[in-house]
C-alpha cells in the first residue's frame, strides 16, 4: 500500500519558511517575510578581555550562562506517527535521480546523514529511534544530546551544508561500499541524507541498496523547506509544520521582547588561523537576526540571505565588525579557543566600541551555523538573553 502525503506549500529557497496553508497564511510583515532560523542550544556567552567562556563548551570558564540544556533539547516523547502501520509511502527527496522514494509508513531504525536529520529526529522526539549518524559539526554535544552524539557515526563528513568549510569535498571522498557496508550493520528501514554540491551519485545509490534513502536540500538557506522533507520522511510532516509554526512565533516573541531593529547588531566570525570577518550572509545565525529584523551596521545590512549595500542615507561609520552589540561565533576545532584568545588580544578587537562597552557575546559555531528548529530555537534564546545585554566581567 502506498499513501501520499497531503500537498505542502513551498517556495524554494532563500531561506523562508516553506510552511502548509495553514501556518503561512495570515502572517504577513517583515517578520516572517525574513524568516530564516539558526542554531538551537547554548546562549551567548562572555568573552571579555582574556577569559573565553562559552555554554555549554569546552572552552570553559566562569559565569557559564545557558539558556538551553543539551540533553533537555529534544522533545521528551516521540511524536506519533501520523501513518501507522505497515506497508510503504511516496515522498520528496532532492535526489536529482529519484525525485520520490518509497519509505515505511512508520520507519522504526533510521540513519540522521546529516545536521538537519539529527536536529528535526530530536525536535520530534524520535531520538531513540535514530541508529546512527554523520555530518555533525565539532562540539555538536553543545546543543545535541548524549545519546545522539554518540550514536556510531557513518563518518561522512562533507554533508554540513555549510559553504567553505574544511569537510566540503569530504562527500566525494567518501567510499561508497565501506558506507553501505557501515550502514547495512545498523540495519536502518529508513536513512534521510544531507545533500552537497560534491555528493557522489554512487554513494546514494550503495545507500539505496540498504534502505529507502531520502535526500534533502542541507543548505541554510533552505533550512525550513529541508524540515519538511525531513518530518515527511519520518512520516510526521504535520509535526513538521508544527515545528515551523513555533520558531515563528519564538521569533515574533524575541523581536517584541527585544526591540532588536533598534540596535546595529555585528555577527562576526573567528577562524581557526585568529582572523576575525563579518559573517557569511547565507548561515543560520544570520539569517536569524534578519528573521527578527534585527538592525545591522551599515556594512552588515543583509536581505534574503544576501549581503546588500549601505543605505544612501548611512552615515560613515569605523570599523565594518563594531554595532552596539556584536555577536562573535567561535568554535569549530580544538584549536578555536587559542585562535579567539589571540584574536581578542589585538589592538583592532579591544578598540572596538562594543567591546570597550562590555556587549560582545560568544556564540558556538555549531549552534549558530547550525541547521533546523532545535538550532533555531537556541539562536533566538541567545539573541533575546543577551542582546540588550552587558557581558559579565571575566
Amino acid at each position: 500500500m502506498t499513501d501520499h502525503a497531503p500537498g505542502r506549500l513551498r517556495h524554494r529557497g532563500r531561506g523562508y519558511v516553506s510552511t502548509p496553508v495553514r501556518v503561512t497564511a495570515g502572517i504577513a510583515g517583515p517578520l516572517v517575510a525574513g524568516l530564516i532560523l539558526a542554531g538551537c542550544g547554548p546562549s551567548p556567552v562572555d568573552m571579555v578581555e582574556h577569559p573565553v567562556t562559552t555554554t555549554p563548551s569546552r572552552m570553559a570558564g566562569e559565569e557559564l550562562q545557558r539558556s538551553a540544556e543539551p540533553e533537555e533539547s529534544c522533545a521528551p516523547a516521540p511524536v506519533p506517527a501520523e501513518f501507522p502501520g505497515n506497508g510503504v509511502r511516496e515522498v520528496a527527496s532532492a535526489d536529482p535521480v529519484e525525485s520520490t522514494v518509497e519509505v515505511p509508513r512508520s520507519p522504526e531504525r533510521i540513519l540522521a546523514l546529516g545536521r538537519g536529520a539529527v536536529d528535526v529526529a530530536c525536535a520530534l522526539g524520535l531520538q531513540d529511534l535514530v541508529v546512527g549518524i554523520s555530518g555533525l559539526p565539532h562540539d555538536a554535544d553543545v546543543y545535541l544530546p548524549a545519546t545522539l552524539v554518540g550514536l556510531p557515526d557513518l563518518g561522512i563528513t562533507g554533508i554540513t551544508g555549510q559553504p567553505g568549510g574544511e569537510n566540503d569535498d569530504a562527500a566525494a571522498d567518501a567510499d561508497p561500499a565501506a558506507a553501505a557496508n557501515a550502514a547495512r550493520d545498523l540495519n536502518p528501514d529508513l536513512i534521510v541524507l544531507a545533500d552537497s554540491p560534491d555528493l557522489d551519485p554512487g554513494l546514494v545509490r550503495a545507500l539505496s541498496a540498504v534502505a529507502p534513502t531520502v535526500v534533502y536540500d542541507a543548505r541554510s538557506l533552505n533550512w525550513a523547506e529541508s524540515t519538511e522533507t525531513i518530518a515527511d520522511a519520518y512520516g510526521r510532516p504535520t509535526a513538521g509544520g508544527d515545528l515551523l509554526l513555533d520558531v515563528i512565533d519564538r521569533a515574533r516573541f524575541t523581536a517584541d521582547a527585544t526591540t532588536p531593529r533598534d540596535t546595529w547588531v555585528s555577527l562576526v566570525s573567528v577562524s581557526d588561523a585568529g582572523e576575525i570577518e563579518v559573517q557569511q550572509p547565507d548561515t543560520l545565525g544570520s539569517l536569524m537576526l534578519e528573521a527578527v529584523g534585527a538592525g545591522r551596521p551599515p556594512a552588515q545590512r543583509t536581505r534574503d540571505g544576501q549581503r546588500i549595500g549601505p543605505a544612501p542615507e548611512s552615515p560613515a561609520v569605523g570599523d565594518e565588525l563594531d554595532g552596539d552589540v556584536i555577536f562573535a561565533v567561535v568554535g569549530g576545532s580544538d584549536r578555536s579557543e587559542q585562535s579567539a584568545r589571540e584574536a581578542f588580544a589585538t589592538d583592532r578587537w579591544t578598540e572596538l566600541d562594543a567591546v570597550g562597552a562590555r556587549r560582545m557575546f560568544v556564540v558556538d559555531r555549531a549552534v549558530w551555523e547550525g541547521s533546523g528548529p532545535v538550532a533555531a530555537r537556541a539562536v533566538l534564546d541567545d539573541i533575546r538573553s543577551s542582546i540588550n545585554g552587558i557581558a559579565p566581567d571575566g
